[in-house]
């Protein structure tokens, strides 16, 4: 039982967007906060590093711990180069390697266990945030397709061009998850699901069988901001209605008590930027705002978009119009009241 001096408590659960939303928006609004990070991809630097060093994808985590870092000014430098990627004359491997994956996987091989490197490294940086990893222990993302095959991978499983995916699961199916994750679940206020890509980081946070069993027997109440644009690979065509029924099917009905829903049209310009990458933005009608209600959820309707937005970022993966940190932290906090 919280005594009345206690704060309010947070579990943010999925892959960098969601995890980093939250910790950016939250910082300095004195919750406690816990992200549990997915550790399932397997492109770029993260998939070099585990195939070479038998490790989970450290590349979210990375992405978290740095958006969560608080450090002393001697360490501030570190935590400034923790997000910088390596561009090497000759070697493609290093190419574009996040220097903190590479301080991940060296804490990982000195302490023999990647749950320990990521401590390690949150101390390090001072994290304000409960950083967590899931899995803690490698594992393979998988979908089966509308045509009955199966990929395996979370690269391929956001392949574009292949038939719309069915499932999700993971290989193997039993993987380790952190002690600290069940309990932080298990005393949470509110628990945060996404944004970010539905198959690929928001659903693959709750695929471990102690993650979803925490979560349906949590007295917390549970939201899922809602993506605001379709992905390539992984949502193509699907609009708010279905992101949600993907999710109240794999949470279990009953067990998802908020959608947050963007219905800011963005300028024709955001629009057209992302479009051109496939990317599109999902306008949400009133319809789909009566349909979202009807399978348990209630919306939470608002202007989310991001501000002062200054044209696409070049990342790894594909862009997206982005939710606002502080917005949403503002919408998420009167849940509580």
């Amino acid at each position: 039982m919280k005594g009345p001096e206690d704060v309010p408590r947070l579990v943010t659960i999925g892959g960098r967007s969601g995890p980093s939303l939250i910790v950016q928006g939250f910082r300095g609004y004195g919750w406690a906060v816990t992200a549990i990070v997915t550790t399932t991809d397997s492109g770029s630097s993260s998939g070099v590093l585990r195939d070479q060093f038998g490790i989970p994808a450290p590349g979210d985590i990375r992405s978290v711990l740095a958006a969560a870092a608080n450090p002393q000014p001697n360490l501030k430098p570190l935590a400034d180069l923790f997000e910088y990627r390596l561009r090497p004359a000759h070697d493609p491997t290093l190419r574009h390697m996040a220097l903190g994956n590479l301080i991940l996987a060296a804490f990982s091989e000195a302490l023999g266990d990647f749950e320990q490197a990521v401590e390690a490294v949150a101390r390090l940086l001072d994290c304000w945030a409960v950083v967590l990893p899931v899995p803690s222990s490698p594992a393979t993302l998988c979908a089966r397709l509308a045509d009955g095959s199966v990929v395996r991978g979370e690269r391929n499983v956001r392949a574009i061009g292949k038939p719309p995916i069915v499932e999700v699961f993971l290989e193997p199916a039993v993987v380790r998850v952190p002690d600290a994750c069940s309990r932080a679940i298990q005393e949470a206020d509110l628990i945060v699901f996404g944004p970010g890509g539905l198959y690929c980081s928001v659903l693959p946070g709750v695929l471990p069988g102690p993650i979803c069993q925490a979560v349906q027997e949590s007295r917390a109440r549970t939201v899922y901001i809602c993506n605001t644009t379709t992905q390539p690979g992984q949502t193509d065509g699907l609009d708010s209605v279905a992101h949600v029924r993907e999710m109240v099917r794999y949470l279990g009905e009953g067990h998802l008590d908020y959608v947050l829903l963007n219905t800011q049209v963005p300028t024709d310009e955001m629009i057209a930027a992302y479009r051109q990458d496939e990317v599109h933005f999902m306008p949400v009608t009133p319809e789909e705002i009566r349909r979202i209600k009807a399978l348990g959820p209630t919306p939470i309707v608002g202007n989310f978009v991001e501000q002062d937005w200054r044209g696409m970022r070049a990342l790894h993966k594909l862009d997206t119009i982005r939710h606002d940190p502080h917005k949403v932290a503002t919408a998420l906090q009167t849940l509580l009241v």
